[in-house]
């Protein structure tokens, strides 16, 4: 089969031709539909020790860790988490990681903390960059009715990643101000979406009018442009008479943005990073203590919240907001435009049907 081959860091991936996986008697083999183009990836590629919290690939190691497909071969003994058998021709989509069931995170239904989870595409397990893909057969979701494959392969990170945060770590509420730093991008244009789906007036801050006309497509109802600004949370307040916002996301991560969106909260504030960057954020505990502000991060999503993400987009109600499309083969091309920052919404792999 043909694959998207690591080789060193920094280094364009290669195509190559490998032997195609084959399962053992509890895994699916799936043919690869679609999968996204994620940040992490760009990162993942330029790691060469274990400094920024991620572990260097391998050579020969094939990422992507947001794909979907169909069940090509299924192991004897392969059952759905929930009982019941899967098939041939069953359209699936891949939770991006392989938790280890037994830790107490595990066991309370938490899989996305499990200190020993291996995650698709990241080293020890293959990812959607290839024709082909082996995987345990729990770690498989059926797409619902509805949801195409592009779609489910969004859900998988760009859109559930979003539901988990603005749900259980944001706490978004009809009616509150909330202000996304880097809502250009693929999850932030998604986040937008969710958003606005649990009420939420959406103040969009990225770093170009471009960037910014995007996101308005897709719901924000303020722009900040934060190369026309001296200070983010300043013009946030501009926007709510002075208030600041009841909840900020940072899918950026970097000292400077996540700052911002702690000093843009008001009162009882919640300020979520998602996306991260190597540094340190300065924090007055007594402007803490004083507002009650929380200050926490957001990672992926449960089962159960993919699940959901991918009935409430076979609705509709959430869209995968693609920007560019290219085949897998053609990968480095997504990869040269998320180094400029110039992708606008999510990257999505096309393959041989």
């Amino acid at each position: 089969m043909r694959a998207a081959l690591f080789d060193a860091p920094g280094q364009p991936l290669i195509i190559g031709e490998v032997e195609a996986p084959q399962p053992l008697s509890t895994d699916l083999l799936v043919k690869v539909k679609a999968c996204g183009i994620c940040g992490t990836d760009l990162h993942l590629a330029a790691v060469t020790d274990r400094s920024g919290g991620m572990a260097p690939l391998g050579q020969g190691s094939i990422m992507g860790h947001e794909f979907c497909g169909e069940v090509v071969e299924v192991g004897s003994q392969a059952q759905k988490s929930a009982g019941g058998s899967w098939h041939e021709g069953d359209r699936v989509c891949a939770l991006p990681y392989i938790a280890c069931g037994q830790c107490l995170d595990c066991l309370a239904g938490r899989g996305h903390r499990c200190a020993g989870a291996a995650y698709n595409g990241m080293g020890s397990l293959a990812g959607g960059y290839a024709d082909y893909v082996v995987l345990p057969a729990g770690n498989f979701l059926p797409i619902p009715e509805g949801l195409d494959y592009e779609g489910a392969a969004i859900a998988a990170d760009a859109v559930n990643t979003n539901w988990h945060c603005m749900r259980e770590r944001a706490q978004i509420s009809p009616h509150d101000d909330v202000l996304l730093i880097g809502a250009g991008g693929g999850v932030g244009v998604h986040g937008i979406q969710v958003a606005k789906a649990f009420g939420a007036r959406v103040i969009a801050a990225d770093i170009s009018d471009e960037k910014l006309d995007y996101a308005r497509q897709w719901g924000a109802d303020e722009v900040i442009n934060v190369r026309a600004v001296d200070d983010i949370a300043e013009a946030t307040r501009k926007l709510t008479d002075g208030k600041g916002v009841e909840a900020s996301v940072d899918y950026v991560g970097a000292s400077e943005t996540f700052t911002a969106a702690i000093a843009a909260l008001t009162t009882a504030g919640r300020a979520v990073v998602i996306g991260a960057k190597p540094g340190n954020v300065e924090i007055n505990p007594i402007d803490l203590l004083i507002g009650e502000k929380i200050v926490t991060g957001s990672r992926h999503s449960t089962r159960t919240e993919l699940m959901e993400t991918m009935e409430v987009m076979a609705k509709g109600t959430i869209k995968s907001a693609v920007g560019k499309r290219v085949h897998f083969t053609e990968v480095e091309t997504l990869f040269e435009d998320l180094q400029a920052e110039t992708l606008l919404g999510r990257g999505a792999l096309t393959y041989d049907d």
